[in-house]
């Protein structure tokens, strides 16, 4: 059980993770809609957006709760219950699962604002959410008492289902010749539009379009810094909720694998089920499972997307145990799960090319299970913040005390 502490009647602090049956009840409500999302997932990637039915489905069993505080009615869990119940999702329907890890990992970055503002986003509850924080593509000017938000926002995941939305963008200080500093918007639905502009083989569920706004004002209150939402701060601060000591980016990337992860569980089960039926073309097999290096082969595969699942478990938890404390991860510590978090997607991505090549041609009809689930699995994991190349360097930078690629840990 995860204890408490009030330190007023409407500040509850949490001082750990959700415990492991929070999750696995979402998990067994998850397994109870998973005919609906596995219906709807051709449906979604057909028109290139989750149906509302798979939203409002996944609202029932909790998913998208998941990162909201306590104090507001969600769950407050961390990396470990986004990866648990994403990988669940993902098994179903693999754009569902990655709008869900964008939903709760848009609100992890939500969490890190003022109280102020999180008492007006969380007003009546957990929310659905988006974000976009790679690449400043937008300006905040001083106007007033507040800042007036001109940007766009590629590949903006869930977007369509969002409520609110974070973007990045430049901070252009009222001093004259300094330097922008990188920050982010809070921006409600209707203060920025969505643009169809997703047009990929994979992932296309997941509705990753372009947010646009365009000359909009907003408080002070919500822009803030890239120091305040993405740095160590809060990992420090002893009176911080759980919520907020989570680190940002790692726990994005950790979770961010999960859709794939499940997506490979499934075309695991799919190529193993049907290997019964099938033969192997041109041979006396009758049925697959009469040749030794297709069974030799499936379980090498097997043993892959085991490997992928025990990288991202290690890196969930150790995120949240040392959210639960008040001493960051080192960034040595932080680079080597970057490179298992990179590794595990390689293992998954080799793991769905062997499914295929034993399942054979048929996992390339428009129509296949298996070809839906290869191509989210090689689109997923080609993730700017999770490529294996990038996260093996950054762990050999960790390795050699040299300079690290990037300030992102």
């Amino acid at each position: 059980m995860s204890s408490t502490i009030l330190t007023r009647p409407d500040r509850l602090t949490q001082t750990q993770a959700p415990s492991s049956a929070e999750t696995a009840a979402i998990v067994e409500r998850i397994h109870r809609i998973g005919g609906l999302l596995r219906d709807n997932a051709p449906l979604a990637d057909q028109h290139r957006v989750l149906p509302i039915e798979s939203v409002e489905a996944l609202e029932d069993t909790g998913a998208w709760r998941i990162s909201a505080l306590k104090r507001y009615g969600g769950y407050e869990g961390g990396a470990s219950m986004l990866l648990e119940v994403a990988r669940t999702v993902g098994y179903y329907d693999p754009a569902a699962a990655w709008c869900v890890v964008i939903s709760n990992g848009s609100v992890m970055l939500a969490n890190r604002y003022s109280d102020e503002l999180l008492d007006e986003v969380f007003a009546h509850g957990p929310i659905r959410a988006a974000s976009i924080f790679a690449q400043p593509q937008g300006t905040a000017t001083p106007d007033g008492d507040g800042w007036r938000i001109t940007g766009k926002w590629p590949f903006a995941s869930n977007s369509s289902h969002s409520e609110w939305a974070i973007g990045i963008l430049f901070i252009q200080d009222e001093q004259a010749g300094s330097t922008p500093r990188i920050g982010f918007a809070m921006m409600q639905r209707g203060e920025y539009e969505v643009h169809d502009t997703w047009f990929t083989i994979g992932m296309r569920g997941s509705g990753s379009n372009t947010m646009v706004a365009q000359d909009l004002w907003l408080p002070k209150n919500r822009v803030i810094t890239f120091e305040a939402l993405m740095g160590t701060g809060p990992e420090c601060d002893p009176q911080a909720t759980f919520g907020r000591r989570l680190t940002p980016h790692l726990t994005m990337s950790t979770t961010i694998q999960a859709p794939s992860l499940g997506a490979a569980y499934a075309a695991l089960d799919y190529t193993t089920d049907i290997a019964h039926k099938r033969g192997v073309t041109y041979t006396h097999y009758k049925k697959q499972t009469d040749s030794g290096a297709f069974v030799h082969n499936l379980g090498a595969a097997s043993i892959k997307i085991d490997g992928a699942r025990l990288l991202l478990e290690r890196a969930a938890a150790h995120i949240d145990a040392v959210a639960a404390g008040t001493t960051p991860m080192p960034l040595a510590e932080r680079a080597r799960h970057r490179a298992g978090i990179g590794h595990a997607g390689h293992e998954l991505v080799e793991a769905a090319n062997e499914l295929c090549w034993l399942h054979g041609t048929a996992s390339f009809a428009e129509s296949s299970l298996l070809g839906r689930m290869w191509r989210d699995i090689n689109t997923g994991t080609r993730h700017a913040s999770i490529t294996a190349p990038m996260g093996y360097e950054l762990h050999g930078n960790g390795m050699t005390d040299t300079p690290y690629i990037s300030n992102k840990l």
